[in-house]
């Protein structure tokens, strides 16, 4: 090969290398940007956001090397946990909430896996849709902060956590059953005065 070949081989490598490296800065500084945002306008303290994140990621990981043929999601919201998804069979369900319970910072546990086999992902999908469509729906809303809720859908079946006023709680669930396909809503709000 030329030497001037070579040159413009690696040329075109550094090029493309640290347009991958500027790309990746500047990724990861709108993620903090927006972590932070997020962060600052939750009414949780940092330490309770972070230990929801902790708590949720312990628990999933748990989950799934424990009961590997199950989907289950896990939530966590002020120490709240929320299960939802499929488990494979009663033992499989009382499994998850055995493992919740063991996780250090948990206050309260729901509970909502259903015994079946796993959802399609059409459903998982058609799931995903929901939840974006809620979160569009609420951010739009003058009277309520979108970051102080937590939109969690399985099986067409809408979950709320977060903390609200007895009124906002009633709008927002209103608001979430109005979307189309979806087939009930529950509501596990705290709430403030």
């Amino acid at each position: 090969m030329h030497k001037s070949t070579i040159l413009l081989i690696l040329s075109l490598i550094s090029i493309v290398t640290l347009n991958s490296c500027s790309i990746l800065a500047i990724g990861v500084v709108a993620t903090a940007a927006g972590t932070t945002a997020a962060v600052a306008t939750d009414p949780r303290r940092s330490g309770t956001v972070v230990d929801d994140n902790t708590i949720s990621t312990k628990l999933q990981n748990r989950i799934s090397k424990d009961l590997p043929n199950s989907n289950i999601y896990v939530t966590c919201y002020n120490g709240a946990v929320l299960l939802t998804g499929q488990a494979t069979t009663a033992k499989s369900k009382d499994k998850a909430e055995f493992d919740s319970k063991t996780i250090p910072g948990v206050k309260q546990i729901y509970n909502y896996l259903n015994i079946r086999l796993p959802q399609s992902f059409s459903s998982r999908t058609n799931d995903s849709f929901i939840t974006t469509q809620i979160k569009t729906t609420l951010i739009g809303m003058s009277n309520i902060s979108s970051n102080n809720i937590k939109v969690v859908t399985t099986e067409s079946v809408v979950y709320l956590l977060g903390v609200v006023t007895k009124e906002q709680a009633k709008e927002i669930a209103k608001t979430a059953a109005n979307i189309n396909d979806v087939t009930k809503v529950v509501t596990l709000f705290e709430y403030k005065s």
